[in-house]
């Protein structure tokens, strides 16, 4: 037994655009960010997917209701798969964090470090495996989509042992896709391809 998990970033935001941190804060699609979403869906319509679960932050719920229009399966927004909390960070360009002394262990390493009043990446990677876990779980022999964020992606990503030094920016463009299963037998996620992360197009 297993079940089908396809990770997607959702489409671009007015504030990916500007290179501005969002975490839990939030900033509308843009018309590229719409259009994403729409490839997103085509990209994935041969796949069966049974239901579309989404980040409980607009971005990721606005992708996933442009996804329903294709798919047309029911839509489930969960507060556990929010983007990674980026405290006082949040809000702030890109270039103006890259100055601080830990911007790239915060960012492109897995470890307790985090912005202050944020979440570290352990933490957030432990959030989201616990989340798609339960998920998987629930949904035996199931295709989900499930849409969040690419800093979350990284985490949980980087929890699986898969640790890159590139940040979310750089590791996934908005609307890309990520297929990996769940086997129940073993309790265990695995990726059917290294090389199966790709842009929804």
């Amino acid at each position: 037994m297993k079940t089908n998990l396809y990770l997607a970033r959702h489409g671009q935001t007015q504030w990916n655009k500007v290179q501005r941190f969002q975490g839990r804060l939030d900033s509308e699609l843009t018309e590229m960010g719409k259009q994403q979403s729409e490839k997103l869906a085509q990209h994935l319509a041969n796949q069966q997917i049974d239901l579309i679960i989404s980040s409980s932050l607009g971005r990721a719920v606005n992708s996933a209701l442009i996804c329903q229009k294709t798919l047309n399966i029911p839509i489930v927004s969960l507060d556990e798969l929010t983007e990674r909390d980026l405290g006082h960070w949040q809000g702030q360009y890109v270039d103006d964090i890259k100055v601080n002394e830990n911007y790239n262990e915060i960012f492109h390493q897995f470890s307790v470090l985090k912005p202050k009043n944020g979440e570290s990446a352990i933490n957030c990677g432990t959030r989201i495996y616990k989340t798609i876990k339960v998920l998987a779980n629930n949904h035996i022999n199931k295709n989900l989509l499930i849409i969040f964020h690419g800093e979350a992606l990284r985490c949980f990503l980087a929890k699986l042992g898969h640790q890159s030094t590139n940040n979310a920016y750089e590791l996934f463009a908005n609307g890309c896709t990520f297929h990996l299963t769940y086997n129940h037998e073993d309790e265990r996620f695995k990726m059917p391809r290294e090389s199966e992360l790709s842009q929804a197009e």
